[in-house]
């Protein structure tokens, strides 16, 4: 191969992936946000947050960038899970500074736009006043990821979640929400996103909800035991969601 080809496909790797060998401890922080995940053990979530953020000082990586973004994301979900409001808006604060940062790499523009939605339905979730003028802005950013990459994830994970939480008399449908989180899923696991993956977890646990709201009890078992046959310690699933969906049917 002429060093003409090899420049060619360093430069594609460059422009799809960021980096060609990632940063140091990336494979070590992704299982370790995944156990803290399952677990629901999320106090050292913080530390790692911070760990992620000195490495980053040193070492400019847009993988490493994208990743930070990603668990104060994570983060700030828990934290409005467990009614901490005031410390999720402090997380969201700081996770957009890291967003924006990301919006200079084009490699990321479809994760910038879905992140960007997200953060902004994370203010409504905190003061539901602010649907009526943040809604919309965070809807434009979600779909505008999914038209710019119609396989993301992520984007489908975004536009489920607005269906879900969108009051019915709004507009919100638990059908389309699960229609979302289907797309979700499916590109998960077609890139081979969904192995040692919070998020792909995180998805199907939306869907067997959206599933069981949308009065599809059968399809909402199948995901249930589905997520519990990939990950059996999943203690939101085996010890909250599955026992209470049992309980109703």
């Amino acid at each position: 191969m002429n060093s003409t080809k090899l420049l060619f496909i360093f430069i594609f790797l460059l422009i799809l992936g960021g980096t060609v060998k990632g940063y140091p401890g990336e494979d070590e922080y992704r299982n370790k946000f995944y156990q803290a995940y399952i677990s629901g053990e999320m106090k050292q979530w913080p530390d790692w947050i911070r760990q992620m953020e000195m490495t980053y000082n040193h070492r400019k990586d847009p993988g490493l960038l994208y990743d930070i973004v990603v668990a104060h994301y994570g983060y700030v979900a828990f934290l409005i899970g467990v009614d901490k409001e005031d410390v999720a808006a402090e997380y969201i604060e700081k996770g957009e500074e890291y967003l924006e940062e990301l919006k200079d790499h084009a490699q990321y523009k479809t994760y910038y736009e879905a992140m960007k939605g997200a953060f902004l339905a994370f203010k409504i979730g905190i003061k539901r006043s602010r649907a009526v003028f943040l809604g919309p802005r965070s809807m434009e950013h979600i779909n505008r990821s999914v038209e710019l990459d119609s396989t993301n994830p992520l984007a489908w994970v975004e536009k489920g979640n607005a269906e879900y939480h969108m009051p019915r008399i709004f507009g919100g449908s638990y059908d389309k929400a699960a229609q979302y989180y289907e797309e979700a899923i499916h590109y998960f696991e077609k890139q081979k996103n969904d192995q040692n993956s919070w998020q792909y977890l995180n998805a199907l646990a939306w869907l067997a909800q959206a599933y069981d709201k949308a009065r599809k009890k059968e399809k909402a078992a199948e995901t249930y035991r589905k997520i519990l046959a990939l990950e059996p310690e999943f203690k939101w699933v085996k010890e909250e969601l599955y026992p209470e969906f049992k309980e109703g049917s």
